[in-house]
């Protein structure tokens, strides 16, 4: 025997789910696009960046314009020796501004709110930034083969939240 409080609560379950159900295609908007393997693709030359310099990246490029717009694709490769660089995401960990590396002051920052990370690890040493719970930017792993041409071979760390 079916009581009443039985079917009042599957009628309550029933019409959440409903009222609820237009609004879950929203979620691939609000969170970045997961990827779960990341091609080896050529994104620059070392040679072509002064020590010290900058090259910014689009990285996993797809040949879509809007996609390869996406702030979550940008990363910034700092060359910081004769054969090394660092490579990390642009987007900030506190709102998700789009860092640069002064070279001047020796370290990344975020034009919006002044966080500061270190160049040697992304480390957030000044600014919101500093206050999050992951304070590294998160890491384009890359290659450099004997010609001096980087390949991105994948991320590390999860963009807009750090590593």
């Amino acid at each position: 025997m079916v009581d009443r409080r039985s079917v009042l609560k599957s009628l309550f379950i029933a019409s959440g789910v409903a009222a609820l159900a237009p609004l879950f295609p929203l979620g691939k908007f609000l969170t970045p696009e997961a990827q779960s393997s990341y091609p080896r693709q050529k994104v620059g030359n070392i040679n072509n960046i002064p020590i010290l310099g900058q090259l910014f990246v689009t990285y996993p490029r797809t040949g879509d314009p809007t996609k390869d717009g996406d702030p979550f694709r940008q990363f910034l490769i700092i060359r910081t020796g004769e054969n090394e660089v660092k490579a990390y995401s642009r987007v900030c960990i506190h709102l998700w501004c789009l860092v640069d590396f002064k070279k001047e002051r020796d370290l990344i920052e975020c034009p919006c709110h002044g966080s500061q990370y270190r160049k040697e690890d992304g480390y957030a040493v000044a600014g919101p930034a500093a206050k999050q719970p992951n304070r590294y930017l998160p890491i384009l792993k890359v290659e450099i083969d004997d010609e001096g041409n980087i390949y991105a071979i994948g991320i590390e760390g999860e963009i807009g939240y750090g590593r």
